[in-house]
């Protein structure tokens, strides 16, 4: 869980410069990076579950 809390961390730091910001592209990329480090804990909590899902299955084993 401590990657969790990493990544909500990393957000509030991101809201915080992103309200304290009054340059529009410092803004944009930003919000960029914040949308890309979301994406990537999506994406990793997705292909955990597929791991596990398949470390689970007999019948995948062999492929």
């Amino acid at each position: 869980m401590e990657e969790q809390e990493n990544i909500q961390w990393a957000v509030a730091q991101l809201d915080q410069l992103e309200a304290d910001s009054r340059d529009y592209k410092q803004k944009a990329l930003l919000l960029g990076i914040k949308d890309l480090l979301l994406e990537q804990q999506k994406r990793t909590e997705q292909i955990q579950g597929q791991l596990d899902g398949t470390l689970w299955s007999p019948n995948d084993w062999g492929n």
